[in-house]
């Protein structure tokens, strides 16, 4: 039944992820989904990262910014197109023998996150750069319904029923602040851009650093807006694919490693001592896909291949859908 459902979802959803702005849709809604089932090449699986899930609302506004907006969301320059954000997101991560009821010391545990964001994408569009900072708050374990998420879900497509959650993580509190750098490194083609960016983590949920490269090829207007609206939004219908290698060091990850009171529970100190398998704090990756954009919408699919992050389990693949739609043509100068 899975099988089916997915099928008709990719046909239904054949584009990729933009981080385009749009400047004339002042207000936006986002939804985004993660699950490991989504595979172009028809090997979807349910293990390692299993699913994603969130909602975000993106906004730009005229009043100027006070408390964490002024002094924590760094903006990237005096004349920079700003975008705030408030955003929802579930994620679970399971082993692959979800049928098992028993503790699999060889994989991964079962753990669930479920977190606000709270977020500005500042662009600079004469020195065609951004920066991204973003607060997480929200919290790690059984108090993130995860098992019960994914039990629904399964049994709604009536697939195999998560029988090992008694394993999983313990609760904690999750906080973190990321920032990412991104810049234009080339774009003598119209129809090609080839942008760098570094983002960095750190905090209770996780930390470590990644290095990017984002490669678009087709039909879009520029990425980093333009204070001109005119040519910032002059193409209507834009269609593209993309290509995302990446590299990244991870110091700490609470959803693989257990959060910051695991050693406060006996249980799973004892699962801890028992545990096979490692974190790889290192790991490479690809994302690729195709976009398309009509007027101020745009539809999403990305396929991201990653190396292990837990020694033994092996390469891991997750497709994501993203659906942007605007709610406001208003067009405003940001302050």
């Amino acid at each position: 039944m899975k099988h089916i459902v997915l099928s008709l979802f990719l046909c239904a959803f054949v584009t990729a992820v933009s981080g385009q702005i749009t400047q004339d849709a002042t207000k936006q809604l986002r939804i985004y989904e993660d699950d490991d089932f989504f595979n172009i090449w028809g090997r979807g699986t349910d293990r390692g990262y299993s699913n994603g899930s969130g909602a975000s609302y993106l906004y730009m506004k005229e009043k100027k910014s006070v408390f964490l907006d002024k002094w924590i969301l760094a903006k990237a320059g005096p004349n920079a197109i700003n975008v705030y954000e408030w955003g929802l997101m579930q994620v679970m991560i399971t082993p692959n023998q979800i049928a098992d009821s028993s503790f699999i010391p060889s994989d991964f545990y079962y753990a669930g996150a479920l977190f606000a964001t709270h977020g500005l994408t500042s662009y600079n569009p004469e020195k065609k750069y951004s920066l991204h900072s973003e607060f997480v708050f929200g919290v790690l374990g059984p108090w993130a319904l995860a098992k019960e998420t994914q039990t629904f879900f399964h049994h709604l497509i009536g697939y195999q029923s998560p029988m090992g959650w008694e394993y999983q993580v313990p609760n904690a509190p999750l906080i973190n602040y990321n920032f990412t750098y991104e810049r234009m490194l080339w774009d003598r083609i119209k129809s090609l851009e080839i942008l760098g960016s570094v983002n960095i983590r750190a905090g209770t949920m996780t930390s470590g650093i990644s290095a990017l490269s984002y490669i678009r090829f087709g039909i879009f207007n520029p990425y980093f807006g333009n204070r001109n609206l005119a040519t910032a939004t002059r193409r209507r219908f834009q269609l593209y694919a993309i290509a995302r290698p990446q590299f990244s060091f991870t110091a700490y990850n609470a959803l693989l490693q257990g959060g910051i009171f695991k050693s406060r529970d006996t249980n799973f100190e004892q699962l801890e001592g028992n545990q096979k398998t490692h974190m790889r704090r290192f790991s490479i990756g690809m994302d690729y896909g195709i976009a398309i954009v009509v007027n101020r919408m745009s539809l999403s699919y990305t396929q991201k291949t990653h190396t292990e992050w837990m020694s033994g389990t092996g390469k891991h693949s997750v497709g994501n859908i993203t659906l942007l739609i605007p709610i406001s043509r208003k067009t405003i100068i940001n302050k």
